[in-house]
């Protein structure tokens, strides 16, 4: 598909098909972190996520906004995007350096602040980990941009994961500690970046991208969309973040690491919307150099639709079956399934707002960052209200009430000043379907007197079957089922070869 060129429901299809592929394929993923929680228990499970976070939020820095920068200048280029490319590595590069020395530097002092000394190592490691995640980042969206999908596939769905369980499983095996583990995290992320680096090579010429990154004149048109982003993205990351920091501040280890497996489980409905991110950004800035704003609302609808009946059967997995989800981590991960169902739904909130790109993909990325500042500032109060009362259920409503409340305004905002309407009223009917799906698992459930795992999965299995059967005959137009018919034939055709 060649820059500006609308891109229709089969093709987005097929896109959100590969994308929904690597998330499957991201299966061990989870088992990275459940061979994290096993090995280092829940006080050095928490000791781990509480550093991933801080460093997470510092990785926007390093990241500069250029993702979304990338994606606009691509997609309106294509052929002729190495400098652009370019410039986003090597700002990516040298923010990221900047980044790694301030967390090295200040490990101490953060540690000491918390009063948790086991922070320093883990803390130091990973703040290599934003500088070649955000490489691979930039080289995928590259890719991505182009509506190309399978790349960010191989990288970030089979390599990333399969590094990373490998590495971590033999330096814990060793006896390593978290600090250990964040060092193997780090050998993953480098991996991943060199694959991408080859995998970008494949669309754009790799040689005269790495030239302008090196020593090429910066390209101002990508500087000027990204700079604005910054400091909105970092609010956001902050946003996110914010029950992780105020959990760990005034609760002990064991909770904060009960509460990051809940986490783990609720950020996978996000995740789904990742599969339909780069199909959708793709998309934006050459439809609104059209003035096509609605031919745009109608592709985000049906793509948040699409992402709905995917990610509606995790919220009512992880509202409904909290328990035997957390037994997984071990004994000490149990008794927070009613925070995991709270955050499920801040999660499925956060997820179901595509149209929100449209803002800072227009140009309009100051209504973002008024949003986030001030959906930050509620959030923070109402954590330190919540939290030091109710623990990780605190948080969890802190998190659900502030980033869903955030997405609720970006999708209005994205509404009313750009013209993108990214919801409709079928969604309800999705819901519905979703609803009676747990109620019938619930009650299964409930009701089968055997050990937790099989009950576990005669409930799972009831919700499964009648959310299908529910979608198919009440949530479905007769040419959505003829393209979910085509795609089936066409993966069934591909494996019977």
């Amino acid at each position: 598909m060649s820059p500006g060129q609308p891109a229709s429901a089969a093709r987005d299809a097929r896109g959100v098909l590969v994308n929904v592929a690597g998330l499957v394929a991201q299966a061990a993923l989870p088992a990275f972190h459940v061979q994290l929680a096993r090995f280092l228990g829940a006080g050095g499970y928490g000791l781990y996520t509480w550093s991933s976070s801080v460093v997470d939020v510092l990785s926007v820095v390093t990241l500069f906004g250029l993702d979304q920068a990338v994606i606009r200048q691509v997609s309106l280029r294509g052929e002729g995007s190495p400098r652009a490319v370019g410039t986003a590595l090597r700002v990516v590069v040298l923010s990221g350096l900047a980044v790694f020395v301030a967390i090295w530097l200040g490990a101490p002092a953060i540690a000491a602040l918390q009063g948790k000394p086991g922070l320093i190592a883990p803390l130091r490691w990973l703040a290599l980990v934003p500088l070649f995640y955000h490489v691979s980042t930039i080289f995928l969206v590259a890719t991505q941009a182009l509506a190309v999908m399978r790349w960010a596939f191989w990288a970030r769905s089979v390599v990333q994961p399969l590094v990373l369980l490998a590495s971590t499983g033999a330096v814990l095996r060793a006896g390593s500690g978290a600090g250990g583990a964040a060092a193997a995290v780090v050998a993953g992320m480098a991996a991943t970046a060199v694959v991408s680096a080859v995998a970008y090579g494949r669309e754009l010429p790799l040689g005269e991208t790495l030239r302008m990154a090196v020593g090429g004149r910066l390209d101002g048109e990508t500087l000027r969309v990204a700079f604005p982003l910054v400091f909105a993205n970092l609010l956001w990351a902050i946003l996110v973040r914010v029950d992780v920091f105020v959990l760990g501040h005034y609760r002990a280890e064991a909770e904060l690491g009960a509460y990051a497996a809940c986490a783990l489980y609720a950020a996978s409905i996000s995740q789904i919307r990742s599969a339909f991110d780069p199909v959708t950004t793709a998309g934006v800035a050459p439809a609104l150099a059209r003035g096509d704003a609605a031919g745009l609302s109608a592709a985000v609808r049906r793509q948040t639709l699409w992402l709905a009946l995917v990610a509606f059967p995790l919220l009512v997995l992880f509202a409904g079956f909290g328990e035997p989800l957390l037994a997984v981590f071990g004994k000490g991960f149990r008794g927070a399934e009613l925070a995991l169902a709270v955050l499920a739904v801040g999660h499925t909130m956060n997820a179901l707002a595509l149209a929100s790109f449209a803002l800072p993909l227009s140009g309009n990325g100051r209504y973002t960052t008024y949003v986030a500042a001030g959906a930050l500032a509620f959030e923070v109060a109402l954590s330190l209200v919540l939290v030091p009362r109710y623990g990780a259920l605190g948080a969890a409503l802190a998190f659900a009430v502030g980033v869903g409340g955030a997405q609720i305004v970006q999708m209005l905002l994205a509404w009313r000043v750009v013209g993108v309407q990214g919801v409709s009223a079928r969604l309800l009917g999705v819901l519905g379907c979703a609803a009676l799906a747990l109620g019938v698992g619930r009650a299964v459930y409930a009701a089968v007197p055997m050990a937790l795992a099989p009950r576990f999965f005669a409930g799972v299995g009831a919700s499964a079957t009648v959310y299908a059967v529910a979608v198919w005959a009440v949530a479905l137009r007769e040419d959505e089922r003829a393209l979910a018919r085509g795609a089936f034939e066409r993966l069934r055709a591909r494996f019977a070869r």
